[in-house]
């Protein structure tokens, strides 16, 4: 006799279940790529980040982020992510070491964010 097994409906939104983690890997500018749901070490599914139930999930806090040299910066709103990054850009623009090739590209990276996220940074770094 077969076990029964509880199939994964992704017709059911907002289901939570132990062992159900959400990630998704922000580029440099704070894009977010798919979002990843996994079970375990299973992938589950993609969603698209600019999709209602992507934007919902990214600004809901509940997906972990991960900045775009690998950091996890935890799950936070996608928002408080672009915060984190652009303070972490203007902060390498200060930096004696930061010769005038690499402050265009800071520069080039900062005007890139979105609007949102310009003017005095409130996030932690």
């Amino acid at each position: 006799m077969n076990p029964r097994v509880a199939w994964y409906d992704p017709g059911v939104e907002g289901t939570h279940h132990a062992g159900r983690t959400l990630r998704a890997i922000l580029t440099g500018t704070g894009r977010a790529g798919p979002i990843e749901e996994r079970w375990g070490r299973r992938l589950v599914r993609l969603v698209d980040p600019d999709s209602s139930e992507g934007r919902s999930l990214l600004d809901s806090g509940t997906v972990t982020l991960i900045g775009p040299e690998g950091e996890s910066l935890g799950p936070i709103a996608l928002e408080s992510a672009w915060h984190r990054l652009r303070a972490r850009l203007e902060r390498a623009l200060e930096d004696p070491a930061c010769g005038p090739d690499e402050g265009r590209a800071v520069r080039e990276a900062i005007d890139a964010f979105p609007p949102a996220t310009r003017g005095p940074s409130s996030e932690p770094s």
